[in-house]
């Protein structure tokens, strides 16, 4: 699979998590792309415009027009060395390898999304910045001036609320206990010796929480985050998950 930068293009809203959850599978199979950047709304025209759809992250090139991280896995997979699938060959691996992938990818992504968008939305000095970063300078200028409807957008698409927020809390630190347990007895990855999906779903999924080394979505620093979250990162962080996270990104996200 050796290509060249140009040979696929990622149409990306850039904090989503699946964009990023697109960057770790690529860089992964060794693919070079060439991520493009857009402001929210505006994506989802130019998506439509190419692909007749106006979901995101769109890949496209090589052989392949998909939305979202599994069907770049199921593109690429088949053709990946032993060492590189992540998509496990035995059948009862791979049904525990889909679970986790729904699990976290699913219900974890929608969980982190709520809580890191409730605390950070109301902060526009420290979003502009991640919501900016990468654009071309006529959408990161329209960004500036947008930023009020942005907010008002993203809190009617995903329903916050103190309730809506506190039932996110809930379920995250639910799942990150329930995988504390699988992940207590040392294992590297959750299903079998390498890395698959799954690892991928969770690592990415958690990553607005656990702020790992080498994640490409574009975050506030840590530093400036409003103390609410900056306690919820440091608790989950300390979790064997969160270490576990941690981990998966120091190992397998360098580029």
């Amino acid at each position: 699979m050796t290509m060249t930068p140009a040979n696929v293009t990622m149409l990306t809203f850039a904090p989503m998590i699946n964009s990023e959850c697109c960057r770790f599978v690529l860089t992964h199979y060794g693919i070079p792309f060439d991520e493009q950047r857009h402001i929210f709304g505006e994506v989802s025209i130019i998506a439509y415009i190419r692909n007749g759809d106006v979901h995101i992250p769109l890949i496209q090139g090589d052989g392949l027009s998909v939305i979202g991280p599994q069907p770049i896995a199921d593109h690429y997979d088949p053709q990946a060395a032993a060492g590189r699938k992540l998509i496990p060959a035995d059948a009862a691996d791979k049904a525990q390898m889909m679970k986790d992938w729904q699990r976290y990818n699913g219900d974890l992504g929608s969980e982190t999304a709520v809580i890191g968008y409730d605390y950070l939305l109301p902060h526009k000095d420290i979003m502009i910045g991640p919501f900016t970063e990468g654009l071309p300078m006529v959408e990161a200028e329209l960004t500036k001036v947008a930023y009020p409807l942005l907010e008002t957008l993203f809190t009617s698409l995903l329903h916050l609320s103190p309730a809506r927020v506190a039932q996110a809390l809930a379920t995250t630190r639910a799942i990150f206990a329930e995988t504390d347990k699988r992940v207590a007895d040392g294992r590297q990855y959750l299903v079998g010796n390498q890395l698959t999906l799954g690892d991928i779903g969770l690592a990415t999924a958690a990553g607005p929480l656990i702020l790992p080394p080498n994640y490409g979505s574009p975050m506030p620093p840590f530093d400036v985050m409003p103390p609410e979250l900056k306690a919820i990162i440091t608790e989950l962080r300390a979790t064997p998950t969160g270490k576990f996270v941690v981990q998966l990104y120091e190992k397998h996200r360098k580029g």
